[in-house]
C-alpha cells in the first residue's frame, strides 16, 4: 500500500511539474475571433467579399449569349483577378502595419515564438529522460526474469519481490511518458494556432489557388483566344422563348455581379478611410519635424533624424496598404463600367428578341383567327346553301378536315424553326404511319369514293362480300347496312346491322349497288309451253297481262329513268316489259321480264301472279298448252 501511495505521489509531482513548466497553459486563451480588432474583421470581410465576387465571375457559363458576351466576360475576369491580387497585397501590408502598431515591432511575435520553442524543448528533454528510464527498467526486468528461472527457495522469493518493484516503476514511467506525449501534442497544436491576421490571410489565399499560380497568363491565354460560339436564335416561338428566358437570366446574373463589385468597392473605401487619415497624420508629423531640423545642438539633430527615419518607415507601411486599395477601387469602377456595358448589350438583344417574339405571337394569333373565320363562314354557307342532309354532312366533315390541317400548318410554322429537321422527321413519321395505318388510310380513301357523284347514299340497296342490304350510314372508315335475306324477290330484313370497312373497295371484292337515282329491279314470269302450241297467242296474251299490271306504276319507273339519263353520258334503254322464248330440254319456255319498284316487289309480284293465272285459265287453248307459271327475280335485263 505504501508503495502505491508513493507512486501516486510521484505521478502528482509530474503533473505539478508540468503545470510549473507550462504556466501559460493554466488559463484558457482567447480565440482569434474573440481577440480580433475591428480593423482585422474589416480586412477579412473585404477579402471574403472580393473572393466571392471573383468566384462568381469565374463560374459564369461562357456558352450562353452573344459572341460579344465572351469578350465582356473575359475583360471582367481579368479586372477581377487584378483587383483581388491588390486586395491581398493591401491585406498583407495592413497586417504588418497592425502588428507594428500593436507591438512596436516584430519583437513581441519573436518573443512568443521563442517561448513556445523553449517549452517544446523542455518537453522533449523530459520525454527523452523518461524513455531512458523505461529502457533501464525493462533491462532489469529481463535480468531478473532469467535469474528467477534458475533460483530457488528464499533467493527466488527475493528476486520476485525485486521484479515486482521494477515492474511498478516501469508502469509509472510509462504513465509519465503518456502524459508528456499529450502535453507535447497540445504544445505543437497551440503553437500552430498562433499567427493572427497574417495566418487568416494566408488561409484565404489557399481558397483561390489559381490566383497565385506561377504562370496564370499562359493558362488563361487559350480561353481568351477561343471565344465560345453563340447559340443560334431560331425563328420559331419555342426557340425565341428559350433565348428570351436565357437573356433574362443573363441580366439577373450581370446585375448580381455589378452589385458584388459595388459592395467590394464600398468595403475597400471603408478600409481606405482610416489609412488615409493615418497617412495625412504621418505627413503632417513629417512636415512639422522638417521645420524643426535647425536645432541648437548635435544631439537633438541625431534624435530628429531617427524620428524622421521612423516616420519614413511608417509612411511606407501605410502607403503600401493604401495604394493597392486605391488601385483596387479604380479597377472595381472599371469593372462596373465593363459590366454595365455588357448589361446594355444584353438588354438591347433582349429587347429585340422580345419584339420579335411578340410580333411572332401576334402573327400566329392572326393566322389562327383567320382559319377560325374561314371555318365559321364555311359552316354558315353550308347550312344556307346545302339543303340536302347528305351533302351537308359531307361538306361539314370536309370543313373539319381542312380546318384541322390549316391549324396544324399555322401552329407548325409558328412554333418550329428548323424546317429541314422537321421535314426529315415528318417524312419518317409519314412512312411509319402509312405502314401502320394502311387499312385505315384505305378506308378513308374509300370514303371519298363512296360519297362521290355516283357513290352510295343512305337507302341504297347494295351487295358486297356476299351480303345484301340497305345503306343506313356512310362513315369515314366504315359502311353500315341493314341485312336483307331471302331468295329471289322474297327479301326481308333480318334485324341485324352489317358493318363493312370502306377499304373493301380496294380489295378486289365485287361491290354491287343500284344505279344512282333508281330504285327498281327486274323480275320475270316464265311459262312452259307444249310443242306445237300457238306460240304467238301465248306471247301476246301473257305480255298483255304483264303490261296491264305494269301500267299501274309505269310513271314511277319512267321518272327514275329520266333521272338516270341526267347522270350518265349515254342514254340507257327505257325499262319496259318484254318477252322472249328459251329452248329447254322438254319444250319451250316463254319468259316475260318487267321492272319492279323495290319498295313494292311483293305487292307487284302478287298482282302479277293473279293476273297471269287469270289469263291462262280464261283461254282454253292457252290453258291446254301452258304449264304452271313461275315468277322470279333476275339480275339481267
Amino acid at each position: 500500500m505504501r508503495h502505491w501511495l508513493s507512486v501516486l505521489a510521484s505521478l502528482l509531482g509530474v503533473i505539478v511539474a508540468a503545470a510549473v513548466m507550462f504556466p501559460g497553459r493554466a488559463a484558457p486563451q482567447a480565440t482569434p475571433q474573440a481577440t480580433a480588432q475591428p480593423e482585422d474583421i474589416a480586412i477579412i470581410r473585404h477579402l471574403n467579399a472580393a473572393i466571392t465576387w471573383y468566384k462568381q465571375l469565374t463560374s459564369v457559363d461562357e456558352a450562353a449569349g452573344l459572341p460579344s458576351d465572351a469578350f465582356y466576360l473575359d475583360n471582367a475576369r481579368g479586372l477581377a483577378r487584378q483587383a483581388l491580387l491588390l486586395a491581398f497585397q493591401s491585406a498583407d501590408a495592413e497586417a504588418a502595419l497592425l502588428l507594428t502598431e500593436k507591438g512596436g515591432d516584430a519583437g513581441a511575435g519573436t518573443a512568443l515564438s521563442t517561448e513556445a520553442s523553449d517549452q517544446r524543448q523542455n518537453v522533449a528533454k523530459a520525454a527523452a529522460a523518461i524513455s531512458n528510464q523505461i529502457s533501464q527498467a525493462q533491462a532489469q526486468i529481463e535480468i531478473l526474469d532469467s535469474q528467477i528461472a534458475t533460483a530457488s527457495g528464499k533467493n527466488r522469493q527475493g528476486l520476485i519481490s525485486k521484479r515486482e518493484n521494477w515492474q511498478e516503476q516501469l508502469d509509472f514511467d510509462k504513465a509519465r511518458q503518456e502524459a508528456l506525449q499529450k502535453l507535447s501534442t497540445f504544445t505543437n497544436t497551440g503553437a500552430g494556432k498562433a499567427g493572427g491576421l497574417q495566418k487568416e490571410v494566408e488561409n484565404l489565399k489557399k481558397s483561390v489557388p489559381d490566383l497565385f499560380a506561377k504562370a496564370p497568363a499562359a493558362e488563361a491565354a487559350p480561353t481568351a483566344s477561343s471565344p465560345p460560339a453563340a447559340s443560334p436564335e431560331g425563328s420559331g416561338l419555342i426557340s425565341q422563348g428559350s433565348v428570351l428566358f436565357s437573356r433574362l437570366e443573363n441580366l439577373r446574373m450581370i446585375n448580381q455581379l455589378i452589385g458584388g463589385a459595388a459592395k467590394v468597392s464600398e468595403m475597400a473605401r471603408q478600409l481606405q478611410t482610416p489609412l488615409r487619415a493615418k497617412l495625412h497624420i504621418t505627413i503632417e508629423q513629417g512636415s512639422q519635424l522638417a521645420n524643426q531640423l535647425a536645432p541648437q545642438n548635435a544631439g537633438s539633430i541625431e534624435a530628429s533624424r531617427q524620428k524622421m527615419t521612423s516616420l519614413t518607415a511608417q509612411f511606407k507601411q501605410i502607403s503600401n496598404a493604401t495604394i493597392p486599395l486605391t488601385q483596387e477601387i479604380v479597377l472595381l469602377e472599371e469593372s462596373q463600367s465593363n459590366l454595365q456595358q455588357w448589361e446594355n448589350s444584353v438588354h438591347r438583344g433582349y429587347t429585340q428578341i422580345l419584339t420579335s417574339f411578340l410580333t411572332h405571337v401576334s402573327i400566329l394569333l392572326i393566322g389562327i383567327g383567320f382559319v377560325v373565320v374561314i371555318s365559321e363562314l364555311w359552316r354558315r354557307a353550308t347550312f344556307r346553301y346545302a339543303l340536302e342532309a347528305r351533302r351537308r354532312h359531307q361538306l361539314l366533315l370536309l370543313r373539319y378536315i381542312v380546318t384541322g390541317l390549316l391549324l396544324a400548318i399555322v401552329l407548325t410554322l409558328g412554333f418550329v424553326s428548323e424546317f429541314s429537321s422537321l421535314a426529315t422527321f415528318a417524312g419518317f413519321l409519314t412512312a411509319g404511319l402509312a405502314v401502320a395505318l394502311q387499312t385505315v388510310l384505305l378506308s378513308v380513301a374509300g370514303y371519298f369514293f363512296l360519297i362521290g357523284r355516283h357513290g352510295v347514299m343512305v337507302g341504297d340497296r347494295i351487295s358486297v362480300s356476299g351480303v345484301t342490304g340497305e345503306v343506313i350510314d356512310v362513315g369515314l372508315v366504315r359502311l353500315y347496312l341493314t341485312e336483307l335475306a331471302g331468295t329471289g324477290s322474297d327479301l326481308h330484313p333480318t334485324g341485324r346491322v352489317v358493318v363493312i370497312s370502306n377499304s373493301v373497295l380496294f380489295l378486289g371484292v365485287p361491290f354491287f349497288k343500284q344505279i344512282p337515282g333508281t330504285a327498281y329491279s327486274w323480275h320475270e314470269v316464265a311459262v312452259k309451253l307444249e310443242r306445237g302450241s300457238n306460240y304467238a297467242l301465248a306471247e301476246s296474251t301473257l305480255l298483255e297481262a304483264v303490261n296491264s299490271v305494269y301500267s299501274q306504276y309505269r310513271e314511277s319507273i319512267e321518272q327514275q329513268h329520266q333521272a338516270v339519263r341526267g347522270l350518265m353520258a349515254i342514254s340507257p334503254v327505257v325499262p319496259s316489259p318484254h318477252a322472249r322464248f328459251q329452248l329447254v330440254e322438254n319444250g319451250l319456255d316463254l319468259v316475260v321480264r318487267y321492272p319492279v319498284v323495290l319498295t313494292k316487289e311483293w305487292e307487284v309480284d302478287h298482282q302479277m301472279a293473279r293476273k297471269v293465272e287469270e289469263v291462262i285459265n280464261g283461254n282454253p287453248e292457252l290453258k291446254a298448252a301452258a304449264g304452271l307459271p313461275t315468277i322470279r327475280a333476275t339480275a339481267n335485263a
